[in-house]
């Protein structure tokens, strides 16, 4: 027999915490709360105007597989588990589409965009220069960023008067490029590679392949025309990389093609000038030479018209090589940059209204009682 005892019920605890006083409390300490929020909302729109806006640029491209896996099913499945069937291929491509990243943010890459002129607007007035320039003499900066800066500008200042080293890009008009060596960069060129390096990023989605390239730049005329260039430069990087081996193939049928041209047509010529001058010749030995001459020209007018076939094969697969990288979305000038003083404000505003609940329901009453133990 069950026991009544067994099906007492368990007594219901109230919770210790007033919640009527603590909405009272708030609500009698609305200035307070008003007051903490209005001063971060400030503070806010203050760093709102003291940071340089900065604009992003985002454009996405799918590139050309060559490879392809033969079972169709077996490469989707290998797809939802991220494994990428094609590199396991024996005719797999050795720069793939997940390494076009690498290749963007690789040194020689950065550098070749050290030339690519822009057009900024500074005060009213339009300034015309590279993107070197523009990235070292150009860019504007925090306050405070300056503020901490000064101690180490005063220390490179310091040790440049005890270096030997000097930099020849210093006597450079402005606009201009100084020479750069891939191989060889100076402190300065180094440090303009890092800002360019900082401001492009590139993702590529490991079952589309699809690539996606985000620049970002204080100047959004800049930060559209850069990341169209970097669209540009990666497609021809890839297309010199893809058609290098068939367009050497190419000048090396083209080379056929023009020698057996020339050998064709300086056999014709002989064939054509000994029967002009034997012509009526009943001789058997001008025949035998007439019939040599002939078979000559008919051989090397083969050998032409194969290295013309060759040729037309060659170009052929030099179109057939040549990858199609779709822009699906084309760089375009954005509208809006961050960051934006409304959403600083907003932020910052509920950030202030939520220390001042803090300060208020709890970190007041806590620090009176510890004045008063102590």
């Amino acid at each position: 027999m069950i026991e009544e005892n067994e099906y007492n019920e368990i007594p219901y605890k109230k919770s210790s915490v007033d919640v009527k006083a603590l909405v009272l409390k708030v609500l009698k300490k609305w200035k307070t709360i008003l007051l903490w929020m209005v001063v971060a909302g400030a503070i806010g729109v203050f760093i709102g105007f003291c940071t340089p806006k900065v604009y992003s640029v985002s454009s996405k491209l799918s590139p050309e597989l060559l490879s392809r896996v033969n079972s169709s099913s077996l490469s989707s499945l290998a797809s939802l588990a991220g494994v990428n069937m094609s590199s396991l291929s024996g005719n797999s491509d050795a720069i793939r589409p997940d390494l076009y990243p690498e290749i963007i943010s690789s040194v020689p890459f950065i550098v070749d965009l050290f030339e690519v002129p822009v057009q900024i607007v500074e005060k009213k007035d339009t300034v015309r220069t590279s993107y070197y320039d523009y990235i070292e003499n150009h860019q504007k900066r925090a306050w405070w960023s300056v503020v901490m800066g000064v101690p180490f500008d005063v220390l490179n200042w310091v040790k440049g008067l005890f270096s030997k080293e000097e930099e020849e890009e210093e006597n450079l008009e402005d606009g201009a490029v100084p020479d750069v060596d891939s191989f060889h960069l100076t402190k300065k060129q180094d440090g303009v590679v890092r800002a360019i390096q900082k401001k492009i990023s590139a993702t590529v989605d490991r079952k589309t392949y699809m690539l996606t390239i985000v620049v970002e730049d204080q100047d959004k005329v800049v930060a559209a025309d850069i990341s169209r260039q970097i669209i540009d430069n990666l497609k021809r990087y890839i297309t010199s990389y893809r058609t290098e081996k068939a367009r050497r193939d190419l000048e090396y049928y083209e080379g056929l093609y023009n020698e057996a041209k020339a050998d064709y047509m300086t056999a014709q010529k002989e064939y054509a000038w000994y029967f002009d001058a034997n012509h009526g010749t009943v001789s058997r030995l001008s025949q035998v030479k007439l019939l040599q001459l002939q078979n000559e020209m008919n051989l090397k007018y083969s050998v032409y018209s194969t290295a013309s076939q060759q040729l037309e094969l060659a170009k052929a697969k030099v179109q057939q090589e040549t990858p199609v990288v779709a822009t699906l979305q084309p760089p375009t000038v954005p509208l809006k940059g961050r960051p934006s003083k409304f959403r600083l404000l907003i932020t910052y505003s509920f950030f202030g209204f939520f220390l001042s609940l803090v300060w208020v329901l709890w970190l007041k009453d806590a620090l009176a009682d510890f004045k008063k133990k102590s």
